[in-house]
């Protein structure tokens, strides 16, 4: 948003790129569900961090206001294919303590904004070009990180759990 504001100079665009950040969590919340119970983390993840850092790099040209809410757009595309899943992550680490698991998972989260911004922030003296670059090296990193941590994670393994329609005292047509 810093970016755009400093580029393009009005308060208004910064809105319309604001508002284009909920478009793909809206519009694909369903879907990005349905994908995760049939392909799980082992696609989606990577792709996503990988989809992040490609958005943070095209970001760092000077483009007009609506490519650049296009690249805001799928930058929190790659964070809605992340982070709900690394949250089913930690809230299947103890069934028993879901309350606890899900504080966790929050504080973590928000431990990482803070860090994150941090970082950012202080990569950001030597510009925004600087800062996104920073950011998209780390995306990378973090993607193929997934692709390792990940790759056994596979359609077998999700087939232990019953998709909703087949779930007890529901019946299917």
């Amino acid at each position: 948003s810093f970016a755009i504001l400093d580029r393009h100079g009005t308060a208004s665009e910064v809105g319309v790129v604001l508002a284009a950040q909920s478009i793909p969590l809206v519009a694909l919340l369903l879907a990005g569900g349905g994908a995760a119970d049939r392909w799980g983390r082992r696609w989606l993840v990577p792709t996503g961090l990988a989809v992040a850092a490609t958005s943070a790099a095209s970001l760092i040209a000077n483009m007009p206001l609506l490519a650049a809410a296009l690249a805001v757009t799928t930058l929190s595309l790659g964070y809605d294919m992340t982070q709900p899943l690394l949250a089913g992550i930690v809230t299947s680490l103890d069934s028993k303590r879901g309350g606890q698991a899900m504080g966790l998972n929050v504080f973590m989260l928000f431990t990482g904004f803070g860090v994150g911004s941090f970082l950012f922030g202080a990569v950001l003296r030597w510009g925004f070009a600087a800062a996104l670059g920073a950011f998209c090296a780390i995306q990378i990193v973090a993607a193929l990180a997934a692709f390792a941590l990940f790759r056994a994670e596979t359609a077998s393994r999700l087939e232990r759990h019953a998709p909703l329609t087949q779930a007890p005292g529901l019946s299917t047509p």
